[in-house]
């Protein structure tokens, strides 16, 4: 799972730029840059912060993505949750497993 968040969003229907958002928290500019890319998850205190600052729901603002995990049910009848790998991620032996699964 991974953090993400919808403050660039946010900030912009609040009419806010980074630099003036950045200065209301007492943080960089740089913070707010690398919270909006994904490069830096936030501490709860200064999520709150945020959430507080643009009066969103801070379930709104941060949510966890699950869009690399998969739900599988075994032969027994017990879900699997297997975490899919990216492309980027494969190495030599999965694609070799790959193309056996794929021969039979």
């Amino acid at each position: 799972m991974e953090l993400k968040n919808t403050l660039k969003k946010h900030r912009q229907d609040k009419g806010l730029t980074q630099e003036e958002l950045a200065s209301l928290l007492g943080v960089s500019r740089q913070t707010i840059i690398s919270i909006e890319r994904y490069r830096y998850k936030p501490s709860l205190e200064l999520g709150l912060k945020i959430s507080n600052l643009l009066a969103i729901d801070i379930n709104k603002l941060f949510y966890l993505s699950s869009s690399d995990l998969k739900i599988k049910e075994s032969s027994e009848g017990n879900k699997i949750i297997a975490k899919t790998k990216k492309f980027k991620d494969f190495k030599d032996k999965d694609w070799k497993d790959l193309w056996n699964k794929l021969k039979k």
